[in-house]
């Protein structure tokens, strides 16, 4: 089995920790080696190669990035991107098929893609309340040995939230995913993206002014938890995305709470709009009875 040699955190997008990641695949590959750059599709590696070949020549050379993700097609041979006469390669996207990005058309992609600096968005909640995601997640707060937990959701600001008691979670999927809350755009595309499941986790956190965990989807975002006590969570998404518990990536929170309701994006909220036009009868028509 390989070995991990290295970790770095790196941001391409503002060149964070871009020199010394190419200096230590540098050292690793030798003046003659090869490089390989292997991920999942829309991981960011030929966004993070523009950011390479722009920190080791002066340029922005655009060498693979494409306006639609998950495109680099072929193995891809980079010259003059590394120092010296270390050879890059460009491979395709893996697929992921626990990842829920992926059973996304490209329309629903887009509400999902983080293009800007992610914001907290915190919410106060009491046991028996649900955190809706669009229609990919939602968070049940089910108890608590505390009078409240603090959930921040972590995911593109496209997405709509939605905020109520879990009593009324079931009604949601069936009256406002494909409208309110989209992604899913559509109400076929509600079927199509499968069954809805349920899957349990038990919470420990210390601290009321931090993130403990996160509950993460992989392809959306995640939750963060922060609680001084125990809390017994339910994540519902759709059969076979992978969710796992994590120690809290971002542990900060907003400092102003969002209300129970919907919190819905301009983008969703004129989509909406625009699907409830379209399905009104012309003046002069009769509507449909069947």
């Amino acid at each position: 089995a390989s070995k991990l040699t290295s970790l770095h955190m790196v941001s391409a997008v503002r060149d964070w920790g871009v020199k010394n990641l190419i200096d230590d695949v540098v050292k690793l590959a030798g003046p003659r080696g090869s490089v390989w750059a292997i991920g999942a599709q829309n991981a960011g590696k030929s966004t993070l190669i523009n950011a390479i070949g722009k920190h080791v020549t002066g340029k922005l050379p655009h060498i693979t990035e494409a306006p639609v993700p998950g495109t680099t097609l072929g193995i891809i041979r980079l010259e003059g991107v590394l120092p010296g006469n270390t050879k890059l390669f460009d491979t395709p996207g893996l697929l992921h098929p626990q990842n829920l990005a992926m059973r996304l058309t490209r329309e629903e992609q887009k509400l999902v893609e983080i293009s800007k600096e992610l914001k907290p968005r915190t919410y106060r909640i009491k046991v028996g309340h649900t955190v809706h995601i669009a229609g990919l997640l939602r968070l049940d707060v089910e108890e608590l040995s505390v009078d409240s937990v603090y959930v921040t959701v972590w995911a593109s600001p496209h997405l709509p939230l939605h905020m109520g008691k879990t009593e009324n979670a079931d009604r949601m999927l069936v009256d406002h995913f494909g409208h309110q809350l989209q992604p899913p755009i559509g109400e076929n595309r509600v079927e199509e993206l499968g069954r809805w499941v349920r899957r349990e986790f038990h919470v420990c956190g210390k601290s009321w002014d931090s993130s403990s965990v996160d509950i993460a989807v992989a392809g959306v975002g995640w939750f963060a938890i922060g609680i001084r006590g125990e809390a017994k969570l339910s994540a519902w998404t759709y059969d076979g995305v992978e969710v796992v518990m994590r120690n809290a990536l971002l542990p900060h929170r907003a400092q102003l709470f969002e209300v129970a309701g919907f919190t819905v994006s301009k983008i969703v909220a004129e989509a909406d709009k625009s699907s409830n036009r379209s399905k009104k009868p012309k003046k002069g028509e009769k509507p449909s009875c069947c």
